[in-house]
């Protein structure tokens, strides 16, 4: 057996086991329980639907697809990418490093374990294909999201290096790849003659279901389609209407596995070359360094640019906080964020025929963008108990109660991504008196902005506690530290979870809707009032709910053991 396929192996076989083991305890029994029934309900349970997703799989669909994945990889190109997938443990640096390996062979070690995550992805979009009905059989299903997922996971990190090699190295990283560059920067320009030269024709639609029609037509013509193309061929087998179609997109999309893979290993020996390069200015610059702290002139530290000010009294909890807003600035990736952007901006020009009223695109756009920060916010910042349960004997050790801890924990995350909420709120609000429309009348729009505060507020406590409370009571199984996992590499995993909170949530509204019923019951007025008791009684019911479940988190993060988090 290959040396670097035993140790995959063995690796995934002992983490495996590891985690069955944690089965022992009551908590994780019961966890696996209910995880093992929500993965049946979400995903093997039989389809008994005629529902059939083969109308949503047309060219249209296939060429929407395509852009938001270029706009997707695009954000590693503007905003950089994560090499995290070519990371090594500190036992790898110490074992392999100094194995008689090329370094070529190492990262194909890493890029092969990355392909363990890449297939769970792929088995968990292949179910939930499954349940729409699609016409292909599941291994060719599967056989076309591999390629997909491989494709895409193979261009984030090509881009990683190229953007490392151009801006540690300037012009020798840019010049030895100035071919991906170049070819990036005209899919975008073809993207962006296409939209300018169809603005009539996308502005003469005001449905949001004709606007992306229309544009998945716009896109498939010149100049977008020839910009496209490269992309056209990853996706094509996944949109495939036939067993045909599929053997006749299949080859060219493998082959587009094949090309990004040489890519990658390219791009990496360029690097190389620019890191020689850098290496001996280096030394150079430590020769410089040296002849002046010869004769005295020691440089003196270089302060930070920034930083926040933390009063020297105050609450413990406080320095929490401070500590986890640090942490947020660090560690914030712009990149995670151009998804959702894109997304909201598109189905802003859609309400509104590719921006013939300016107002109604904003208010709709900052909608979408807040509701979609409500689902997946939390999953987009990583500041808090997720990111600190790696130093759990430091937590554990400060002279704080553990409901604090947890309460500055949440807040660190929360805080943040109401506040950006509550802006694009406003926004809205203000973009809506600026529109041509009159979209729910004044009196009720007011009703929800006073109103909004609150229900932001409480949503967001409530979500960024239950992804925290996984961290307390299953450290093992969940991942931990700060680094967003984004790629497609965690897409399903993402998927779930992000339905499991959903479904904890619902479970949590409960009380609070029925409290909020019995309150507009008594309550007369109009309906902008009844509306805003609605949402601020539901609001501060959420919030007492979501504080007793911090109090207990508080008694659990007491109870919990550091070998717990390995």
């Amino acid at each position: 057996m290959n040396a670097f396929t035993y140790l995959i192996w063995t690796s995934g076989r002992n983490r495996v086991v590891t985690a069955l083991r944690r089965v022992r305890s009551p908590r994780y029994a019961a966890a696996l329980i209910v995880g093992g029934l929500y993965i049946w309900s979400f995903l093997l349970r039989p389809n008994n639907s005629p529902a059939s997703l083969s109308s949503l799989l047309g060219q249209p669909t296939e060429m929407i697809i395509t852009v938001l994945l270029v706009l997707t990889l695009m954000g590693s190109w503007v905003f950089g990418s994560d090499t995290t997938a070519l990371a090594f443990t500190q036992a790898e640096l110490s074992l392999l490093f100094p194995a008689p390996l090329s370094r070529q062979a190492l990262i194909g070690y890493k890029l092969t374990r990355a392909q363990i995550a890449v297939i769970i992805n792929v088995l968990i979009w292949v179910f939930i294909l499954r349940r729409g009905g699609t016409v292909l059989p599941g291994p060719m299903r599967a056989l076309a999201i591999w390629v997909m997922f491989s494709t895409l996971n193979l261009h984030r990190l090509g881009a990683a290096l190229v953007r490392s090699a151009w801006t540690e190295h300037g012009t020798a990283g840019s010049r030895r790849n100035r071919w991906s560059i170049v070819i990036f920067a005209a899919v975008g320009l073809s993207l962006v003659a296409s939209l300018i030269g169809a603005h009539d024709q996308l502005g003469a639609v005001h449905s949001t279901g004709a606007f992306f029609t229309v544009l998945g037509r716009v896109l498939s013509l010149p100049p977008a389609s020839i910009g496209l193309y490269p992309f056209h061929l990853i996706v094509a087998p996944a949109f495939a209407q036939s067993i045909t179609q599929w053997n006749r997109a299949i080859l060219p999309a493998i082959g587009m596995v094949i090309v990004h893979a040489w890519w990658v290993f390219s791009s990496d020996t360029a690097f190389e070359d620019a890191a020689i390069e850098a290496s001996a200015e280096r030394a150079r610059r430590l020769d410089a360094i040296r002849a002046r702290r010869s004769v005295g002139a020691i440089a003196p530290p270089r302060p930070a640019s920034s930083t926040l000010r933390l009063a020297s009294v105050g609450h413990p909890a406080l320095a929490i906080f401070w500590k986890n807003m640090l942490c947020l600035r660090r560690t914030a990736q712009l990149r995670v964020f151009v998804g959702p952007v894109t997304m909201a901006i598109a189905i802003g020009a859609a309400t509104s025929g590719a921006g013939a009223d300016l107002g109604l695109v904003f208010a709709v756009g900052a909608l979408v963008l807040t509701g979609m920060l409500l689902l997946f916010g939390g999953r987009l910042i990583r500041n808090d108990l997720r990111h600190d349960m790696q130093h759990l004997p430091l937590i554990k050790s400060l002279p704080i109660p553990a409901g604090e801890i947890v309460l500055a924990e949440v807040a660190s995350s929360a805080l943040p991504m109401a506040l950006v909420q509550m802006i694009l709120v406003d926004i809205a609000y203000v973009s809506t008196l600026a529109s041509r429309a009159n979209p729910l009348g004044a009196d009720l729009r007011l009703a929800i902005v006073i109103a909004a505060p609150f229900g932001i507020l409480a949503l967001n406590a409530a979500i960024l506690t239950i992804q925290n409370a996984t961290a307390v009571l299953f450290p093992a199984w969940v991942r931990l530290g700060p680094v967003v996992s984004v790629g497609v590499e965690a897409l399903g995993q993402n998927l779930l979870a992000t339905v499991a909170t959903i479904f904890s949530l619902a479970i949590g509204l409960i009380v609070p809707l029925i409290a909020a019923w019995l309150v507009v019951m008594v309550v007369s007025g109009s309906r902008a009032t009844q509306l805003a008791v609605v949402i601020i009684t539901a609001a501060v019911a959420l919030c007492i709910e979501t504080y007793g479940a911090i109090r207990l988190l508080g008694r659990a993060l007491s109870k919990a053991e550091p070998l717990q988090t390995t």
